[in-house]
């Protein structure tokens, strides 16, 4: 997917019909390697980064959805610190979002969708509006609720009564459609609704986080010292059973599923 060069946008989706009932929480979700969230746990926030794709320091997340591809996700790999590890993240406080997107830009970018995209149709076309607000419309609006949303699935002829010159509707639609759960290998960045920031994201806006149980302890031994901090920033966690010679991409439906009853028990769906 290619981006615009100075040309106009085309931000049809922030015209679409304004549904009757929108999520009023929303959480974020933020998916990285244990290497690194060791260090922002222990530097105490989310740093925002160099973004080459918008060439800003940027710091991104995921509305709801854990989705993740890692560096060789598909490679076996007996590192622990290679594998996954999810912060869940209250938008509270941490004011205008720089942008927000139907899908992962990153992946649009490097042509992950381009098979079902439209190459007349180019990236900033897609920008809703940069609101939280515009992130729940849009999963209304696609999703008809945050269940189907987490799934993947789409309201059924969402696109249907869009003329074909409203070819950002048409594109999403199609892109979106890699993430649904009847795919034969769904992609989740395909339609999982990205929130990005300028700022560092501290640590205190940190609710819950998904670990591998063996980071937090093994046999009789606990690292106290990890565990105090996530302790004294408030976080509650739950683990996966990770297992050496395994895969990071292996553990995606074990992720969801931790994840999904989190949002249940802490009255987010």
């Amino acid at each position: 997917m290619k981006k615009r060069n100075g040309t106009s946008n085309k931000r049809q989706l922030r015209e679409v019909p304004v549904p009757e009932t929108v999520p009023s929480t929303l959480l974020l979700v933020h998916v990285t390697a244990v290497g690194a969230a060791r260090e922002i746990v222990y530097s105490g926030k989310l740093e925002s980064r160099p973004c080459k794709v918008f060439s800003k320091n940027l710091v991104y997340f995921f509305v709801f959805r854990p989705a993740y591809r890692m560096k060789d996700g598909e490679v076996k790999s007996d590192q622990i610190n290679r594998f996954p590890f999810v912060f869940v993240v209250s938008p509270d406080d941490l004011g205008v979002p720089f942008h927000v997107y139907p899908f992962d830009t990153g992946g649009a970018v490097t042509g992950v969708f381009d098979d079902r995209a439209d190459e007349y149709v180019f990236l900033e076309d897609y920008e809703l509006e940069p609101t939280l607000m515009a992130a729940g419309r849009h999963i209304a609006w696609a999703f008809g609720s945050v269940d189907a949303y987490l799934k993947g699935d789409l309201k059924p002829g969402l696109s249907q009564h869009f003329p074909q010159w409203k070819d950002v509707i048409h594109s999403f639609v199609n892109i979106a459609g890699l993430a649904a759960s009847s795919h034969n290998q769904p992609d989740q960045r395909a339609s999982a609704v990205e929130v990005a920031y300028r700022d560092h994201v501290p640590l205190g806006n940190v609710r819950f986080a998904i670990l591998p149980k063996q980071y937090i302890e093994e046999g009789t031994a606990r690292n106290t010292e990890f565990i105090d901090k996530l302790t004294a920033a408030n976080v509650e966690w739950a683990i996966y059973d990770w297992q050496p010679n395994m895969t990071p991409d292996d553990y995606r439906d074990e992720i969801s599923r931790v994840a999904q009853e989190y949002f249940e028990k802490s009255g987010a769906l």
